[in-house]
């Protein structure tokens, strides 16, 4: 009745014959290097193993306290990993009599519920077709998937009272990787990819978290899963946090297959503790991390993963990451890999993992990524064009078709075409290559970069006057579309304004108000 992550396979990997298989935690470790990546059932889950292997390795090796045992632990080659999982080999169990691996006992199988009803747990059976009658079950290296992703990866939803609890909430809350743009660092292979991930680990210097006082950083495993949950429960540090129990759980099987789980909420922290002190994957601004969206395209919010400025704070793996340039331990290109999971409340949306390539300069070069921000603010101005409000065109599309209407219904039908419309989308989708290969360019030559950056303007103002133009097509009346160009020709002429010729232009425009003033009196 044994299921041990240590020996049986469940990790799925893509090997260097782009093959996918599935291994246990000690041939991962065997045989890292001629990995290519993991690739799980889902991005969600596939970012939960990646921070469980994380939780691992800063458990085995205790640090890197610096780059010099960051360079030790790259050539002990995860043998100490490998001792480390023997000696908690127990807790690797996910049928263990006493340490379940991520379980709690308590939860007897009356609590327990058919596995495909925790798609039905939300608001949202987007990503379940399950029913009670299907039989559905998993094997048992899904499962043992599934206990990694809850206790990483989970939205709010609704539970089962803790056993001897018959009141009071039993919500279990967002996980910080919900909605959240979680950065991976991706290397050439996985034992490159964790150890560009193994953060910068010393307690003494509260790096990257603090200690609790009179505490031990320890891995839930080797403490416990198990007990009445805890709604204001702080981390002892990195390590604990990483392995932090969301959610309370307990798998039942039939043979070799699970088909039920008993699950309730876990520990959530407390209401006013921002998790930006243990999350190292995350951008900040104004301490709220930098969310993903299924409508914005990633590379829109590129420099918010590549550079730091006021009130605005890149991932701490990439500050990590570019310590290690400065040491030339990285190569030249670094792959971002953004997981993320929308969800709106309880209801489930979109799960994402997209990458893309960055000459390593980005991150050690502030000037440069400042330039790029500037590339990326320049395009996101332009979005303007596309709104319904005041000296937009679409406002000037409605207000043709209906001159008489009232402000506020002018608005209404403004919003109207300009979502029926939707020249945004085409907008954002002809950026988007072009905007890759400015990245690519940008770096080349720093002689250029202004040139670079004027060409890039005037592409941005033609794909926007173009996805507009193409939007209004349809439209027969030709004084309404005449007026509406004309409104984007002014829109497009004040966009090109620097911020200084703007406050210049409207400082003039206000004196020759006055002056007419002074003329009709």
């Amino acid at each position: 009745m044994s299921f041990n992550l240590l020996q049986e396979p469940w990790i799925p990997v893509v090997n260097d014959n782009w093959e996918y298989q599935e291994l246990s935690l000690l041939d991962f470790f065997r045989n890292w290097q001629n990995l290519r990546e993991i690739q799980a059932d889902n991005p969600p889950t596939t970012l939960a193993i990646y921070r469980l292997l994380l939780a691992i390795m800063h458990s085995a090796y205790q640090g890197p306290k610096n780059i010099d045992k960051w360079e030790e632990i790259q050539l002990d080659d995860g043998k100490e990993a490998i001792e480390y999982l023997e000696k908690w080999r127990d807790r690797f169990d996910i049928f263990h009599p006493e340490y379940p691996f991520m379980q709690d006992l308590a939860l007897t199988e009356d609590k327990a519920v058919p596995i495909f009803a925790l798609h039905t747990m939300s608001t949202s059976t987007v990503f379940s077709h399950e029913h009670e009658f299907s039989g559905y079950a998993i094997s048992l290296p899904a499962a043992a998937r599934l206990l990694v992703r809850l206790q990483s990866v989970d939205i709010t939803s609704l539970r089962a009272f803790y056993p001897n609890q018959t009141s009071g909430n039993r919500s279990a809350v967002n996980t910080p990787t919900i909605n959240n743009a979680n950065v991976l660092i991706v290397g050439r292979n996985l034992k490159s990819t964790l150890m560009m991930n193994l953060m910068e680990y010393d307690l003494e210097r509260n790096k990257p978290a603090a200690l609790m006082p009179g505490t031990e950083d320890l891995p839930s495993w080797e403490v416990s899963y198990a007990g009445k949950p805890n709604s204001a429960a702080v981390p002892n540090a990195y390590i604990a946090y990483l392995t932090y129990p969301w959610r309370r759980l307990n798998l039942f099987r039939r043979g070799d297959l699970v088909d039920r789980i008993a699950i309730t909420m876990g520990n959530s922290l407390p209401n006013d503790l921002p998790f930006n002190q243990w999350e190292c994957g995350l951008a900040f601004k104004d301490d709220k991390p930098i969310r993903i969206s299924p409508k914005r395209q990633l590379w829109r919010n590129s420099h918010s993963f590549l550079r730091s400025a006021d009130k605005e704070s890149r991932p701490r793996i990439v500050e990590w990451v570019a310590k290690l340039a400065a040491e030339e331990l990285v190569d030249r290109l670094i792959n971002l890999q953004i997981f993320g999971m929308c969800a709106d409340k309880a209801k489930p949306l979109a799960w994402s993992a997209e990458r893309f390539a960055v000459p390593t300069i980005y991150i050690q070069d502030k000037k440069l990524s400042q330039r790029l921000k500037d590339a990326v603010d320049f395009a996101e101005e332009h979005q303007q064009i596309f709104r319904y409000g005041g000296g937009s065109p679409y406002h000037a599309l409605a207000k043709t078709f209906n001159p008489n209407a009232s402000a506020k219904k002018l608005l209404e039908e403004s919003e109207k075409l300009t979502k029926s419309l939707d020249g945004e989308s085409r907008y954002w989708s002809t950026l988007d290559p072009i905007f890759l290969e400015l990245l690519e360019e940008l770096p080349k030559n720093k002689e250029t970069i202004e040139d670079k950056l004027s060409a890039w303007k005037k592409v941005v103002q033609k794909a926007a006057s173009d996805a507009f133009t193409d939007s209004i097509e349809s439209i027969r009346n030709y004084e309404a579309r005449a007026k509406s160009l004309r409104a984007l020709g002014w829109k497009l002429a004040d966009l090109r304004l620097t911020p200084v010729e703007r406050e210049e232009r409207k400082a003039k425009a206000k004196a020759k108000n006055k002056q007419k003033e002074k003329v009709s009196i």
